[in-house]
């Protein structure tokens, strides 16, 4: 079993219990879309077939992770929002399920930041890939560790 699904499995419904971090997942919008899909090669897919999913969590980010061009504007420690987890089903990557996935998780980062507090999102690239799809968005690697990526909210 992936790491990502082995997650989603194990340890994203007891974070939600814990108050750890929040997962949200992308499934079929309707019978047309398992149909859609069908037609498409994917058979097995059902209308609660998980897609993609998304996790994300409040944090607290010493101010030495920001990128240096973000990190004069804050104190020591820097309220951020971080994306924990970000991943697609391997037969549908590349359709732009990830594009849809980050933009509603940065918007649901960016309206929550009045409210508890937010400079930022972060997220931890798992490999120099996943590093370009998020700089493609904005995404800044920080200063000594490329894989580490910071968007700013305001």
């Amino acid at each position: 079993m992936a790491p990502l699904d082995l997650w989603l499995r194990q340890t994203a419904l007891q974070h939600q219990a814990k108050g750890v971090s929040r997962t949200f997942v992308a499934v079929p919008a309707g019978q047309a879309a398992v149909d859609h899909f069908a037609a498409a090669g994917h058979p097995e897919l059902g209308p609660t077939s998980i897609l993609g999913f998304y996790a994300l969590a409040a944090a607290v980010a010493p101010l030495t992770d920001l990128p240096p061009i973000a990190a004069k504007r804050y104190p020591r420690q820097v309220p951020v929002t971080r994306l924990r987890r970000l991943a697609i089903r391997h037969d549908l990557q590349g359709q732009g399920l990830g594009r849809l996935l980050l933009a509603d998780a940065l918007n649901r980062a960016r309206d929550a930041a009045p409210s508890v507090g937010s400079a930022g999102v972060f997220v931890d690239a798992k490999d120099d890939t996943a590093s370009r799809f998020y700089q493609g968005f904005g995404f800044q690697p920080c200063a000594d560790e490329p894989l580490k990526l910071y968007l700013p909210i305001w």
